[in-house]
């Protein structure tokens, strides 16, 4: 309430406030479901790199890997001994048809022979294809079960011993590479290229600027500065100068 009322005053002033806050929030989401095995606290309130966070249990998708795996290497073997087979049967074939000594119904046989074997060598080929494809599927669980942040880690939800679901809430990391503050223009005012803030002109510039009225404050539109310098979650002025 009281920074509404800050708002409303900055407006009819033409002289603004606002909170300086992150650049970015991100809320990070499970991707998959299980249970939590990892959850370091820890690392609540620090700027962090490519850094575990959270780890979701996978050890029934490790061992499916192994087995996945194991099945692969046969089917892979079976496929190379098939193929040589397929070679021999079609070579047989190709002589078959061509003597005059042999009967049509011979032929046939031969013939249907080799088809049979070919056939089996797509079905083995489309089994190795589609084991490739659960590998690479599981390997993409695996992957999302193990969450990496990036950022300043404001607040990780989940414990150790939690059970997930897609979707659910597991951190909230800010990025706090610039500083963002927003605030809500007259239609009629028209602002300077230059921004002071607490009276002193700074880095900050125009991010965006909605041509939108506000769906608050409908007789003004929302714009966001970005820059950096400022105290994280103070309240500053701010004043549009210059032509």
């Amino acid at each position: 309430m009281k920074l509404f009322l800050l708002l409303i005053i900055g407006i009819y002033l033409f002289s603004y406030e606002a909170k300086v806050e992150p650049f970015e929030v991100y809320k990070i989401k499970a991707s998959v479901a299980g249970r939590i095995i990892f959850a370091n606290k820890k690392l609540e309130a620090k700027s962090v790199k490519n850094t575990l966070a959270v780890r979701i249990d996978n050890s029934d998708e490790l061992i499916n890997m192994e087995n996945l795996k194991e099945s692969l290497n046969v089917l892979n073997e079976e496929y190379k001994n098939l193929i040589e087979i397929v070679k021999r049967k079609q070579e047989i074939y190709e002589k078959y048809k061509n003597l005059k000594t042999k009967a049509k119904t011979e032929k046939d046989i031969k013939f249907f022979d080799y088809m049979n074997s070919f056939n089996q060598l797509l079905n083995l080929k489309n089994q190795i294809i589609n084991t490739k494809y659960s590998i690479k599927k599981l390997k993409n669980t695996i992957l999302k079960k193990r969450i990496i942040l990036n950022g300043y880690i404001n607040k990780i939800y989940v414990n150790k011993d939690d059970y997930v679901v897609p979707g659910a809430l597991v951190a909230e990391v800010y990025d706090i590479s610039k500083q963002k503050l927003i605030v809500y223009v007259p239609i009629d005012e028209k602002i300077g290229k230059d921004i002071y803030i607490n009276g002193k002109k700074s880095n900050f510039r125009i991010y965006k600027k909605w041509k939108v009225t506000d769906s608050n404050f409908v007789t003004s539109y929302k714009i966001e500065l970005i820059g950096h310098g400022l105290k994280w979650g103070d309240i500053v002025k701010i004043d549009f100068k210059g032509k």
